[in-house]
């Protein structure tokens, strides 16, 4: 179950946490599943990630892999930008990021984000990512995240 769990995932979630505690970006570590046969992961998804806000402007960069593999690497790697619905409880986002380039993804960048999370440093959220190039490559999870 837990076979891609080694010292590389310990250290980024070391790294994401410290980071996250240690300078002005919001850090995450979260798991998930997700529904779609455009990206080659085994459930569940665990995702790292830091991102900053700037007013309604969320500039972040975001790693998706399985703790249930050891052969999924480099996992999916995108970078972008997210512009956003808040309200009290619950914040609603579109944009759009840049796949990083991995064997195991089959969507082309440039890749459009859809999606809603809960408020506070722990979000459940849901969220589809889908090739802006061809609209049939797309790839949905939810679940939760822990915020540092």
């Amino acid at each position: 179950m837990l076979e891609g769990v080694g010292l590389q995932t310990i250290g980024g979630v070391l790294v994401t946490i410290i980071t996250g505690k240690v300078t002005p970006l919001s850090c995450y570590i979260g798991l998930s599943h997700f529904e779609g046969d455009q990206v080659e992961l085994e459930q569940p998804l665990g995702t790292l990630g830091c991102e900053h806000d700037m007013d309604r402007l969320r500039i972040f960069f975001e790693h998706q892999s399985s703790p249930a593999s050891g052969s999924d690497y480099p996992g999916l790697n995108h970078v972008g930008a997210k512009y956003l619905f808040q309200g009290r409880d619950v914040t609603a986002y579109v944009g759009a990021s840049w796949e990083l380039g991995s064997d195991l993804v089959h969507m082309q960048s440039p890749l459009g984000i859809v999606g809603v999370e809960t408020n506070g440093d722990v979000r459940l959220y849901v969220e589809h990512i889908n090739s802006i190039v061809d609209p049939n490559e797309g790839h949905t999870a939810g679940g939760i995240k822990f915020i540092f």
